[in-house]
């Protein structure tokens, strides 16, 4: 009989590669599925179901997708060694597959469909019900006519179904626990009460006057704890959601007459039919085998939201980040009792906590209502009065000034933290892209005095910069004519020691698509010396590759070791990297820009709008969105940037909270550099 692994063992030298050496293979219980993302020449994900004591072997160039509307090309590999379940590590250069392989996801899978796996592979049809922490469900193998080894993937029609997203819950749970579904768990509570307050770490939900209890799915099965007929429309949409397992946090809610949550309501619809009751969920729990309380809270809503059909019965508790004040006067307004602050990065405690704390409203005397240009800004705050709106900005697009004010006023929940603490410089059109502009690091006499200003050292003496610390801050900037924002890479308070690395990849008149390739370059090398990279587009045609820093670390540190890491990717990339200086020297190179990295030198922050035509914005991204056939800088702008924090959240938000190490990145580093 043929070894299986025969082509596995040929193609490797297990004198250099740390891939595992197969044993002889065995047959197991449990049938097993593992997903690796491969970083080799062009990003893929090798999906490995276990079969005959080894793992059957697919590369999937363009990852996966919940929707079962896209198929993904799916190629037929060699078979590889049970070992390689565990398997995750840098595969050197010039040996078979080199890159770096990191394990995506694990599981167990059953083949449905089929009295055997034989004849599904006979048949050119696979079809395998997965059950990993970000695979679940029915998936479909079915092989093409193109070739023995070209098959399609995709997912089946079923409760996991939906949007194109490559995971269940849309995030890591990797750090959540398997443990049974807690029939009565404790829950969380606030712990004290505290007037408003704004903070980028904290979200603030409204507080609602109902019923607070869990909700359960467990298969067809649903429950409210506390209820003992769950409300027709809540046991609907409980039945509905998306997965066979979950236990969520909220409050069952009915309105009273003037439309606002009302326990007496609640107590009349319980003892009839039940109609008019919502569940207002604002936390998970459970899903599926995983208790999620371990993981931080923004990533157990983010989870949540996926999560809730769109069905009357239970409705998503919306957030806002960091701005306590405003979501407070809000609720002032309307007459509602508290908003209940959280820290975003708090994870799920039994009883009360210090990381719960409840806002108690003010009631407010009722005004006129706000003018068409106030409603257009959506002000939050009384402190910047918005001057000429309707000014064009874009002449092209027909984008004026309130148009811009009304794009910061929505995303400065997530945009705000990017720039608290730091000292800021202005880029004023004051009559719109086509016009005359101006850069202005110091803030002017006039300023107002509730604005923060930073002395800086100069050659001119001390010059006060602007501090964007809050939504009244950037409006008042905005206001000035500031269509983009350039903040320093330290902070006030310590000024020399930048909180991130950035290399800068400037095109200049090189096409975008060798910007991609380097950036994929970048993110390759990074992540095989242990890093955890993070990317955006600059908002007009090049990239940011940013490393978080802990504490402690120089311009020095930051500038070498950005110097080191270009010259590894210009060594690698000589026809499309360059490190000249001089634009005229460069021909036609993505410049790789370390010298970024010194005092007083600034990147634009996430989310801000570029003055160019489109009126673009620097736009995070997933590292796998560079494989997107139309990935373009201009497909993120003023328009499109509100949805899409809606869809995917704050993808920089790591860049406050993951403080990195380079130590052991720089050894790594000079390994790199000497070819080893």
């Amino acid at each position: 009989m043929s070894d299986p692994l025969d082509e596995y063992r040929k193609k490797r030298d297990f004198r250099v590669t740390p891939e595992p050496e197969p044993a002889p293979p065995i047959a197991r219980d449990d049938a097993t599925f593992v997903v690796h993302r491969h970083e080799a020449r062009n990003l893929h994900y090798d999906l490995r179901l276990e079969h005959g004591g080894v793992l059957c072997s697919w590369a999937v160039p363009r990852g996966f997708s919940y929707d079962p509307g896209e198929k993904r090309l799916a190629v037929r590999t060699e078979d590889h060694p049970l070992e390689y379940e565990h398997f995750s590590g840098r595969i050197p250069r010039g040996q078979y597959g080199a890159g770096t392989m990191a394990i995506w996801d694990r599981g167990t899978y059953e083949l449905v469909k089929a009295r055997s796996w034989d004849e599904a592979v006979a048949r050119g049809e696979i079809k395998v019900q997965l059950a990993g922490r970000r695979l679940r469900g029915e998936w479909h193998l079915v092989r093409t006519q193109q070739s023995k080894n070209s098959w399609l993937l995709f997912k089946s029609r079923d409760l996991y179904a939906g949007p194109s997203r490559d995971s269940a819950l849309g995030i890591d749970i990797g750090a959540a626990p398997r443990a049974p579904m807690s029939i009565t768990p404790a829950a969380m509570h606030w712990d004290s009460e505290v007037a408003g307050f704004d903070d980028p770490a904290w979200v603030f939900e409204m507080e609602f006057d109902g019923l607070r209890c869990f909700a359960t799915k467990d298969g067809s099965t649903t429950a409210v704890q506390g209820v003992d007929t769950v409300p027709r429309g809540v046991n609907d949409a409980l039945a509905a959601l998306r997965c066979s397992r979950a236990m969520l946090d909220g409050v069952l809610v009915a309105l009273d007459g003037r439309g606002r949550p009302d326990r007496g309501a609640l107590r009349a619809a319980l003892a009839g039919d039940g109609a008019g009751i919502t569940y207002y969920a604002f936390d998970l729990l459970h899903w599926e085998e995983f208790d999620l309380r371990p993981l931080p809270l923004f990533d157990r809503k983010a989870a949540l939201r996926t999560l809730i059909a769109d069905l009357p019965g239970v409705s998503y508790v919306d957030h806002v980040t960091g701005s306590g004040q405003a979501l407070l006067q809000a609720i002032s307004a309307a007459g509602l009792p508290a908003a209940i602050g959280k820290r975003g990065a708090s994870l799920y405690h039994e009883g009360a906590h210090s990381d719960w704390r409840r806002i108690a409203a003010e009631p407010t005397t009722a005004t006129a209502g706000p003018t068409e240009a106030e409603r257009r800004t959506n002000r939050a705050t009384l402190r910047t009065k918005p001057t000429n709106l309707g000014k064009v900005y874009w002449p092209a697009e027909g984008y004026t000034k309130g148009d811009l004010l009304a794009y910061y006023r929505s995303v400065a929940d997530v945009l705000v933290p990017h720039l608290r603490d730091r000292p800021v410089h202005l880029n004023r059109f004051p009559d719109g892209i086509d016009g005359k502009s101006f850069y202005q690091r110091e803030a002017k006499e006039g300023t107002p005095e509730w604005l923060r200003t930073a002395p800086v050292p100069s050659d001119d003496g001390i010059v006060p910069h602007h501090v964007i610390d809050d939504l009244d801050a950037l409006l008042h900037v905005v206001n000035l004519g500031s269509i983009d924002l350039h903040p320093w890479l330290s902070r006030v308070s310590t000024p020399d020691s930048p909180d991130w690395a950035v290399l800068d990849l400037d095109p200049k008149q090189a096409p975008f698509a060798d910007v991609v390739r380097i950036a994929r370059a970048a993110g390759r090398l990074l992540r095989g010396i242990g890093l955890r990279p993070l990317l955006k587009t600059s908002g007009k045609f090049g990239m940011h590759v940013f490393v978080p820093l802990r504490p402690g670390y120089t311009y020095d540190h930051s500038r070498m070791f950005c110097e080191a890491v270009a010259r590894i990717l210009v060594r690698e990339l000589p026809d499309i990297a360059t490190v000249e200086r001089l634009p005229d020297r460069r021909d036609g190179k993505v410049y790789l820009d370390f010298l970024q990295n010194r005092r007083s030198q600034t990147i634009v922050p996430p989310y801000s709008v570029r003055p160019i035509r489109g009126a673009s914005v620097s736009a995070p991204l997933a590292w796998d969105e560079l494989e997107r056939d139309d990935l373009s800088p201009q497909l993120f702008t003023i328009r499109s940037m509100p949805a899409r924090i809606g869809e995917r959240g704050d993808l920089f938000r790591a860049a406050l909270e993951d403080r990195q190490d380079l130590m052991q990145a720089i050894e790594a580093l000079e390994d790199v550099l000497r070819g080893r």
